[in-house]
């Protein structure tokens, strides 16, 4: 098939977990033996000769900031989500027309909910698949009381009403809707009183495997992984420098918090103190800069789906400390035997320091955290039969 995938930021380079999946997902098509056509909005000057390495082919439209205030409040005023509306435009609408007749592809599939309007123009709903990726608008409800970007709070606000309202709209209207944990699938469920629920398919995320895992561990070493435009990353690092990291430097004033992601905003930049907090932005080699992490901390409070900071520690070996409320999109974790759970500050501190204190824990910890990423998320597995419309 010739499969046409919208994307609203491009996808390289891979600097954020919904770019990640996007091509991974574009990697396991192609493996399958399909041709891809990329059609995507850019920032800046796009790494074309790295998208056409995986995509067949590549057509962009650089994002208007104009264009996206403008149709951000239309879309507001006329009940649609603001983030549809950031990411509307009438050039890319133009374009998406002309590759329509030019490609002629099979399938169609919207990277979220915020290239769908340009699948409704075309009235292509009964040929293209929404990777929805996460309930926003359970991830909405539980950002109001974050810590942050406060503009960010409010936009979400707002943002909740409208994107639980476009949610039940597509789950409406499209043949399947790919989400990445069990538990968001339940949520929306929920919302739609059991009718429609059909449309909604389980693809989680996967991790690429490490052939060997580092062989030095820098004892001092804690990291904490995510894109930092985020929200959920953003309340979580200030949560764990402000109220967690106090606990365990109290313990052991050598340790060194690492902030590892792209996009860190002003709120989180001031934290590097060149002393024990470091905040890198992007790394060009992400597993190579955290592989000799003592331990990875994921404190988040604000989460829908599956976290791929977590996979991503455990597939190179470094043991996990996060909160029940994203360890229950990995059922396989098992508090205390591949992981640690934890939810109140105090336990939370106290899992890091065992670990920063026992090797033999550690060890186990990492041994069996490995292996659950080994034996359970292959990016093969999870994604196979994505692009198929009869596995009901």
């Amino acid at each position: 098939m010739k499969i046409c995938i919208l994307t609203p930021r491009f996808p390289m380079p891979e600097c954020g977990g919904d770019l990640l999946r996007i091509n991974y997902i574009a990697r396991h098509l192609k493996s399958q033996g399909h041709q891809l056509v990329l059609v995507s909005y850019t920032e800046e000057t796009p790494d074309i000769d790295a998208a056409q390495e995986l995509y067949d082919k590549v057509y962009t439209v650089k994002r208007n900031k104009i264009a996206s205030i403008f149709y951000s409040a239309l879309f507001m005023l006329t009940g649609r989500p603001i983030q549809c509306g950031y990411y509307y435009s009438w050039a890319f609408n133009s374009l998406f027309k002309k590759i329509i007749q030019k490609e002629k592809p099979d399938l169609y599939i919207s990277h979220l909910l915020r290239m769908v309007p340009f699948l409704e123009n075309a009235k292509l709903q009964g040929k293209s698949i929404i990777e929805m990726t996460d309930a926003l608008s359970k991830t909405y409800a539980l950002a109001t009381g974050a810590k942050g970007n406060n503009l960010l709070q409010n936009i979400y606000k707002i943002e909740k009403h409208l994107i639980a309202k476009y949610e039940k709209f597509v789950i409406r209207r499209y043949p399947k809707i790919v989400l990445v944990s069990l538990s968001d699938i339940d949520f929306l469920s929920s919302n739609m009183k059991g009718k429609y629920t059909e449309a909604l398919e389980l693809h989680t995320n996967g991790v690429e495997y490490l052939s060997e895992t580092i062989n030095h561990t820098d004892t001092k070493k804690i990291c904490f992984i995510g894109h930092m435009q985020s929200l959920q990353n953003q309340d979580a690092v200030l949560h764990f420098v402000n109220d967690i990291f106090p606990l365990i430097l109290a313990k052991k004033p050598d340790m060194k918090f690492y902030v590892v992601g792209a996009h860190p905003p002003k709120s989180i930049l001031k934290l590097d103190n060149g002393k024990n907090i470091f905040v890198t932005g992007f790394v060009d080699d992400l597993n190579k800069f955290v592989a000799d992490s003592c331990i990875a901390v994921a404190p988040v409070q604000i989460a829908a789906g599956i976290q791929n900071k977590v996979l991503v520690a455990l597939a190179n070996g470094i043991p996990v400390v996060l909160t029940s409320l994203i360890a229950k999109a990995i059922p396989e974790l098992r508090d205390g035997e591949n992981c640690f759970i934890r939810d109140d500050d105090l336990s939370f501190a106290e899992a890091c320091l065992s670990l920063l204190e026992d090797i033999n824990l550690r060890a186990k910890i990492r041994e069996q955290g490995r292996h659950t990423v080994i034996e359970h998320y292959s990016w093969h597995s999870k994604l196979y039969g994505y692009e198929l419309f009869d596995k009901h």
